[in-house]
């Protein structure tokens, strides 16, 4: 019998810079873009229609997500951003990913983003919104582990969602906010996740 060795992966780097308003003070964190083949609509952060993030931050922001797809949507999801003062960011900067797979667990990073340096070239945001923890494949692991890179790590926290951890970095202290992924595979749904979204990111720091 003839047995599969080859672990099939691709290469990927971020097609995006991140998107940071210049009077944001928070800086909404994900993992990596989902596979090409779901980029179906427009080349920004979290193009799938089928994961429910811009669903919940239009609804934060009083605005109706049909509207979404019409002329310029990329132009749009900016404004919206920059209404609520949010940032955007990926962890991840180049990855492995195995055999077309979106889901995290396919996922291995190779470089991570330059959170620190987004931090200094923006030094109002004082909190970091981090949108999935589940397991080693997150993007709070990630983030864990590339400050742990730097010589600089938090403390994970345990126990149920939502949760929030701190990070020194530069003299002065950074929230870190930990609240369910936005993916339709999220065990927390509908408005219990909307609640903690709007609890993080309508936050006064």
């Amino acid at each position: 019998m003839t047995y599969i060795t080859n672990n099939n992966f691709e290469v990927e780097t971020h097609p995006w810079q991140p998107f940071i308003p210049k009077k944001a003070d928070k800086l909404l964190l994900g993992t990596f873009p989902t596979h090409p083949r779901n980029r179906k609509t427009y080349e920004f952060f979290y193009p799938n229609p089928n994961n429910d993030f811009w669903k919940i931050i239009f609804e934060i922001a009083g605005l109706n997500i049909e509207n979404s797809q019409k002329k310029d949507p990329v132009r749009l999801r900016k404004k919206v951003l920059t209404q609520l003062g949010l940032g955007i960011a990926d962890i991840c900067h180049m990855i492995y990913r195995q055999k077309t797979s979106s889901n995290d667990n396919a996922l291995f990073p190779i470089e991570f983003t330059d959170i620190f340096l987004l931090l200094e070239n923006h030094p109002i945001i004082t909190t970091i919104v981090v949108t999935s923890s589940s397991k080693n494949s997150s993007t709070l692991a990630w983030l864990h582990q590339y400050c742990s890179l730097n010589g600089n790590p938090f403390i994970i926290p345990t126990g149920k969602l939502p949760k929030t951890a701190t990070l020194h970095f530069n003299n002065k202290i950074i929230n870190i906010e930990i609240i369910p992924s936005t993916s339709r595979q999220s065990r927390i749904k509908g408005d219990e996740r909307l609640e903690m979204y709007k609890n993080a990111l309508l936050k006064s720091n």
